[in-house]
């Protein structure tokens, strides 16, 4: 983000000006954005006044927010990801949308997502199949992949993802961005379409930690308008930067989570090991609690919610439906009750099990995926989405939050290695203390993808 107003750093103006050119540069090859909204150059003119007057409206003003395109904009259209959504026009804001602007954000950009936010490729056939700005021969994950992809070539300031299984901190991972699931319920989902409401999050991105920091603080807060949304007990996400991670309890999540790890970036998890402990943690044990079992019951809950929400129009006209995410909606038709009542079942005791486990650990560490970031060698396939959440599905059932941190970059091919940071519930300000601290210690975040002439 801009550095808050010393009269020498970049107007909001300048900066759209700017954001916009790559877009228009670049945007052909990496299908970031789906809509870009220049109306809201309007916006980044009144923020330049306000600066000019000394009457910013708070830490986001002028910042340019894009926002994955499941997130409703007044009088903008929000697709989805989808054919048959793509002249649906918004006629309200999602709440954080208004969060967004009360704050002075500038919202820009609507970004390209896997349809309907299934699947871990964001290989859209409707609205371009997404790139990695590292590598244009690789994906940038999904489903919130334009949003990972829109800050890493520079069209954003921050983004706002869903995560639902995966779909934030996968991106993020393979973007070098940062990216927060946080924990269930503390930030609205009212105005969002849905994949999955009981497991579904909003998930702010940025290069920088304090940045998303900044980000969730504006965000977090009950909303009476989600049915979803929960009270808060934690500490603001902000409130633990700056101090360092001496001291903290810190647990590897070994077993399962590094089961066929790439040894590349099982290199560069290692070296991120080191750092903690370089730095005064304590090393604490994580026992078995049940991470491989967590894969088929995250499976059966979201299916069906899915398919509870989609059921008309995928009995009705299941052709609007591409045959990947038409499939995987399906299967949610057919489960028993009986199997979806013990899933329900293992996700209460999965949870209990991790609150007890966090009594003993301020922070657990595991991979985010266990593989360098794949090629883009098809339509959104169910094996690549497999091999990429396999182990982001365990904390997608846990109510806390998880960090995607980009740690560098793998030894071979030089794309982007993230690790993942999981806390306690509503203890988004460890994570942020512990990533804000390792940014300040190293360059990687820093780096920029350099793109092509189109």
């Amino acid at each position: 983000m801009h550095d808050g107003g010393d009269g020498t750093s970049p107007g909001a103006v300048e900066r759209w000006d700017q954001a916009h050119a790559r877009f228009l540069a670049h945007d052909g090859q990496v299908h970031a954005v789906i809509t870009w909204i220049d109306a809201s150059r309007a916006d980044a003119e009144a923020a330049d006044a306000r600066r000019a007057a000394g009457r910013r409206q708070g830490p986001l003003d002028g910042v340019l927010v894009g926002l994955k395109d499941n997130i409703d904009v007044a009088g903008v259209r929000t697709t989805a990801g989808a054919s048959f959504r793509a002249d649906h026009i918004a006629a309200d804001n999602a709440s954080v949308v208004r969060l967004l602007r009360e704050q002075g954000a500038v919202v820009h950009a609507k970004l390209n997502m896997a349809e309907l936010a299934w699947g871990a490729t964001t290989q859209n056939a409707t609205y371009g199949s997404c790139r990695n700005p590292w590598d244009l021969d690789c994906i940038p994950g999904g489903s919130s992949g334009g949003s990972g992809a829109a800050i890493a070539a520079g069209y954003c300031d921050l983004a706002l993802g869903t995560d639902t299984g995966a779909s934030v901190r996968v991106p993020a991972a393979l973007t070098g961005v940062v990216g927060l699931r946080p924990s269930v319920g503390t930030i609205s989902i009212q105005g969002i379409l849905p994949a999955a409401p009981t497991q579904d999050t909003v998930g702010p991105m940025a290069r920088r930690a304090v940045d998303a920091a900044v980000l969730t603080e504006a965000l977090v807060g009950y909303d009476r308008a989600d049915p979803y949304s929960a009270p808060t007990c934690g500490d603001p996400a902000t409130s633990r930067l700056g101090k360092p991670p001496d001291g903290l309890t810190v647990g590897t999540a070994r077993a399962f989570f590094f089961d066929e790890m790439d040894d590349g970036v099982g290199e560069v998890i290692e070296t991120f090991l080191g750092w903690l402990a370089d730095h005064g943690t304590v090393p604490g044990r994580v026992p078995d609690f049940g991470a491989a079992e967590a894969h088929e019951h995250w499976t059966r809950i979201v299916q069906c919610e899915g398919a509870a929400f989609h059921r008309e129009r995928l009995t009705s006209r299941p052709q609007d439906f591409s045959p990947d995410v038409r499939g995987r909606l399906s299967g949610g038709l057919d489960v028993l009750a009986t199997d979806l009542a013990r899933s329900l079942e293992f996700r209460t005791r999965y949870r209990r099990r991790l609150s007890l486990l966090f009594d003993d650990l301020d922070l657990i560490v595991s991979p985010v995926v266990p593989v360098d970031v794949p090629t883009a060698d098809g339509q959104d396939s169910r094996r690549q989405t497999a091999v990429l959440g396999r182990i982001t599905y365990p904390w997608a059932l846990h109510e806390g939050p998880t960090l995607s941190l980009p740690i560098g970059f793998h030894p071979r091919s030089g794309n982007p290695v993230g690790v993942a940071l999981t806390a306690r519930r509503f203890d988004e300000a460890t994570l942020f203390q512990v990533a804000a601290a390792y940014q300040d210690a190293t360059d990687w975040h820093t780096r920029r993808p350099v793109l092509p002439p189109p």
